[in-house]
């Protein structure tokens, strides 16, 4: 709970990555505010629970009893949240380290964001002592993703269209009001999908320069995994799909870099290695399954 009264809950998902889940939660309680802290394990195969108990009355942990992705996890969070009048919900992925002040600089600015989130910094380690920021937030101009980049400066806070999702301080009434993340998605692009919903419905998106996470990416899922990609490009054209009035012209002529995904895939199924074809099978699957307007998980890959 914040210093004035707000009630704060904080959710981290674990998905059978337990140290980096409790690495994340020490890192919460380490910090200058600190929330109540739920874990959601998302119907882990391993040893996590065993390792989560060791935790003990620091954390609420919400057991599912099988993967529901990012989206199930998080709804699960943030129903407790809701369910305990919190005003605000901080979600972070497992492999995320937050610093010390980043919840209260988040906090700064709730009175003014509906979605806010930190400068994101990636490294080898969270205590390397100059990591490298990478791109968290975008506006959306004319409907075309403009990049915006801060690793901190003097203003703290800047108004963006979108933001990921590693690491997003929400307000559970905006949540609430949109109807939380679409569960369809699964992995990927769900964040986008909630935030351009409360956007819509007129609340303000923000990147908060002034706090900072350390995010180590892939935790659970890594990037380069041939169902990654799958659920990357196929969820890519179903928020396509969703939120543009005439998406196939979108797709054709809007988004060129699709081109160049698909060209790219068909010469690495033709010329590549084996884990090169694999990707590229999965890639072409993603969008046609986008296409084709197919939703959920997937064991295909």
């Amino acid at each position: 709970m914040d210093s004035d009264g707000t009630r704060v809950v904080a959710v981290v998902l674990n998905w059978n990555c337990a140290d980096d889940t409790i690495r994340c939660v020490r890192a919460v309680a380490a910090g200058s505010v600190v929330p109540e802290v739920v874990v959601v394990d998302n119907g882990s195969t391993d040893d996590s629970i065993d390792k989560l108990r060791t935790l003990g009355d620091a954390v609420t942990l919400v057991r599912l009893d099988a993967n529901l992705g990012y989206a199930g996890g998080m709804n699960a969070g943030i129903r407790v949240a809701h369910d305990r009048d919190a005003a605000f919900v901080w979600l972070l992925n497992a492999d995320c380290v937050p610093r010390p002040d980043t919840l209260p600089a988040l906090l700064s600015q709730a009175d003014r964001y509906a979605v806010s989130t930190s400068v994101q910094t990636t490294s080898a380690r969270p205590d390397d002592p100059d990591p490298e920021p990478y791109v968290v937030a975008a506006t959306l101009p004319g409907g075309r993703v403009r990049p915006l980049r801060c690793a901190g400066c003097e203003v703290g806070a800047h108004d963006v269209d979108v933001v990921t999702g590693a690491a997003i301080l929400l307000g559970v009434g905006w949540a609430v009001q949109v109807g939380l993340f679409d569960e369809r998605f699964f992995h990927y692009k769900e964040e986008f999908d909630l935030v351009r919903r409360i956007a819509a419905a007129g609340g303000r998106i923000g990147l908060v320069c002034a706090s900072q996470v350390w995010h180590r990416r892939g935790g659970s899922l890594a990037g380069s995994s041939p169902r990654a990609q799958y659920y990357h490009h196929r969820n890519e054209i179903l928020y396509v799909r969703k939120h543009y009035p005439r998406p196939l012209r979108r797709i054709l002529i809007g988004e060129p870099v699709h081109y160049k995904n698909l060209a790219r895939s068909v010469l690495r199924l033709v010329a590549g290695g084996r884990n090169d074809r694999h990707r590229a099978l999965a890639v072409l699957a993603g969008y046609w399954d986008g296409l084709r307007g197919v939703h959920g998980p997937t064991e295909r890959f």
